[in-house]
């Protein structure tokens, strides 16, 4: 399901609303807000959204709420960070909006920061910074060196391409601050995907819109190896993960806009790869075949080859190293260029 959520906000004189996704996070619960709270910011709201926990998070939520009035709580039936995060976007009433996860650290000042840079470049809708990696267990946290603060500013679609064709390259929601009237341009996050709504909503953003970079760690994102998304990257290959963006996100994106020819070549490209290295990876012909219609059925709405068809076939019934090598490297770049012009013409 594609989301299309129009924001229709209640305007109150605010700097910033902080929007706090919360799923059995009981323990982060005060962390979490004192770390706000210490960002020595003045004029906000911190909306934490309550997504079917099972714990006390509730009534920690509440207990802070007594003490501060400007804590405020959601709660959000539907499952996931996407439609949990889309719950506070309809309520944040601030001129920029930042999303927190509850049980990741932001470093000192640094909303302050983001901030600044919005306000002395108005033409910028969004500014993101650095993030840093450590597993839940690691030792006390001393913020990194490296910081140089250098502002890059790039237009669109200059950061969507860069994070759809390098995902290395992806930082997660906390260490972006957005203008709010961004989400009338993008949309919300899509509550089909599982995983990858931000990534999914941030390269929407990158074609879209205008976005600066600064060299600044941000946030801590804590690794928990026994997370619900760490157990499900342990146990399947990271393609199987990504694909859902593609047919959901980027495929539906490039049917609605005007996309650059990048953006045409990385997804096309994207797909088909993904469709040879997915069969790969199945073992049984049988298990194959099945997985090869299902995954046409995701994308019923591509022009493909008969070329393309042809060789999924015989990779279908020959899953040797060098069949699917041949057609990734091969193979799929050669067709690639008569695919993308078969899949523009049907949009005319």
């Amino acid at each position: 399901m594609l989301a299309t959520m129009t924001f229709t906000y209640i305007f109150e004189a605010m700097d910033f609303s902080v929007i706090i996704p919360v799923y059995n996070g009981a323990d982060f619960i005060v962390k979490a807000y004192e770390s706000i709270v210490k960002q020595n910011i003045e004029d906000f709201e911190i909306l934490f959204v309550d997504n079917n926990s099972t714990d006390n998070s509730m009534e920690k939520i509440k207990e802070v709420q007594e003490t501060d009035t400007r804590v405020k709580l959601f709660e959000q039936k539907v499952q996931g960070a996407a439609a949990a995060r889309n719950k506070g976007l309809e309520h944040a009433k601030g001129e920029y909006v930042y999303m927190f996860d509850v049980d990741d650290q932001i470093f000192p000042n640094a909303l302050k920061k983001l901030k600044s840079i919005l306000d002395e470049h108005p033409k910028i809708d969004a500014v993101f910074g650095k993030m840093k990696k450590l597993h839940k267990n690691t030792a006390a946290l001393e913020k990194p060196e490296d910081d140089t603060r250098e502002i890059i500013i790039k237009e669109k679609p200059y950061w969507g391409l860069q994070w759809l064709s390098d995902l290395r390259t992806v930082v997660g929601p906390p260490a972006f601050l957005y203008r709010r009237r961004v989400f009338d341009t993008i949309g919300s996050y899509n509550i089909s995907l599982q995983t990858g709504e931000d990534t999914a909503l941030d390269i929407k953003l990158g074609m879209l819109c205008n976005v600066a970079f600064i060299d600044l760690y941000i946030y801590v994102y804590y690794k928990h190896e026994q997370s619900s998304i760490q157990v499900v990257k342990k146990n399947k290959d990271r393609v199987f993960m990504q694909w859902p963006r593609y047919v959901k996100s980027h495929l539906p994106f490039y049917r609605n806009h005007e996309v650059p020819y990048e953006f045409k070549r990385i997804l096309f490209k994207t797909i088909f790869v993904s469709i040879g290295r997915m069969l790969n990876l199945t073992n049984g012909i049988q298990e194959r075949r099945k997985l090869k219609k299902q995954l046409f059925q995701d994308i019923k709405t591509v022009k493909t080859s008969f070329l393309i068809r042809l060789y999924l076939e015989i990779l279908v019934l020959f899953n040797f190293s060098y069949v699917f090598k041949f057609y990734i490297y091969y193979w799929v770049p050669a067709l690639l260029p008569s695919i993308i012009k078969k899949n523009d013409r049907s949009l005319k």
